[in-house]
C-alpha cells in the first residue's frame, strides 16, 4: 500500500492474482487514495503445484469480492503471462508485482518478457525472494538482478523484492532507494512490525470466530438428550438412568392412553 500511495502508478499489473489477498491490497489502496489507476490481475486460475489448485467455486469467490468494490478500475484478465504482453504498450506499466510459478526459470522469464514494458518511473516487486525450499528460485534471481538496478529487500515473512527498473521517481520513492544500510534496517523493522500487527488483529479475527463457533458446539451438545442422559449417569449411576427412561416410558404409556 505504501509504494502504490508514494509512486501513484497510472498502469499497475499483478501477474499471478490466485486467490487475489496481494491484488487486493493494491486496489484498496487505489480506491482509499481516489487515484486514477488503471489496476489488472493476470491469471488462468488453474493453480499450480507450488500454491495448489483454484476451483471455480474459487473464482466466484474471488470475482464476487472483486467486481463490486474495485470494478470501476480494475480487471481481472484470464491469460498466460505471455499472452497478456499484447494489452500493454512497451512503456505504460508503472507497477508491476511477479507473483507467478517461482522457479528460477519462470520468475526469470516473466522479468524479461515484461521488462520492455515499464515505464520511466517502473518500480517490480518480487514476492518469496527469501523462500528456500523446494523448487522456489526467486531468491537466486533476485541475487542476480539486483546487482544491476537500485533496489531493496524486505526479509520478514516470504521476503519481498523491490526493484528500481526507471530512471525518474517521486521523491518518497527515490529516497527509499537511496537509503543507507542504517536506514535500511529501520525501514525493515518499521514494515516488519506494523505487518505483525496486522496480523496479529487477523490472527485475533480468526480465534473469535472459532470461539463463537465452540460456544454454539457446546450449546447444541449441551441440550442434547446424550448429554443429558450422560450427566444423569455421572450424578445418578446407571440406576438413575434406568430409572429415568422408565419413567419416560410409563409417562408415554399413560399419555398413550389417555389419548385412546
Amino acid at each position: 500500500m505504501f509504494i502504490v500511495s508514494a509512486l501513484r502508478p497510472r498502469v499497475l499489473v499483478e501477474l499471478g492474482v490466485y486467490r487475489g489477498f496481494s491484488y487486493f491490497v493494491f486496489c484498496q489502496a487505489v480506491k482509499k487514495l481516489g487515484l486514477n489507476t488503471k489496476c489488472y490481475g493476470l491469471d488462468m486460475w488453474e493453480g499450480d503445484s507450488q500454491a495448489g489448485a483454484v476451483t471455480p467455486e474459487d473464482l466466484a469467490k474471488i470475482k464476487g469480492h472483486h467486481d463490486p468494490l474495485y470494478g470501476s478500475f480494475s480487471e481481472m484478465v484470464r491469460s498466460t503471462f505471455d499472452g497478456g504482453l499484447n494489452y500493454f504498450a512497451d512503456g505504460s506499466v508503472d507497477l508491476l508485482h511477479i507473483d507467478g510459478f517461482h522457479s528460477y526459470e519462470a520468475v526469470r522469464h516473466d522479468f524479461e518478457m515484461w521488462l520492455p514494458k515499464m515505464s520511466r518511473h517502473g518500480v517490480i516487486l518480487f514476492h518469496d525472494v527469501n523462500v528456500r525450499q523446494n523448487d522456489f528460485g526467486v531468491w537466486k534471481f533476485w541475487e542476480e538482478v539486483s546487482v544491476k538496478y537500485k533496489h531493496l529487500t524486505f526479509l520478514h515473512g516470504h521476503g519481498l523484492g523491490v526493484l528500481a527498473v526507471g530512471s525518474e521517481y517521486p521523491e518518497d520513492v527515490q529516497r527509499l532507494f537511496e537509503s543507507d544500510e542504517t536506514e535500511i534496517v529501520v525501514i525493515r523493522e518499521f514494515f516488519h512490525q506494523f505487518g505483525a500487527r496486522i496480523e496479529a488483529v487477523q490472527r485475533f479475527g480468526f480465534q473469535c470466530e472459532e470461539f463463537a463457533l465452540l460456544k454454539s458446539y457446546e450449546t447444541t451438545v449441551r441440550k442434547s438428550r446424550v448429554m443429558r442422559a450422560f450427566r444423569v449417569l455421572e450424578l445418578e449411576g446407571i440406576g438413575g438412568v434406568v430409572k429415568r427412561i422408565r419413567s419416560a416410558y410409563m409417562k408415554h404409556e399413560n399419555n398413550a392412553t389417555g389419548h385412546s
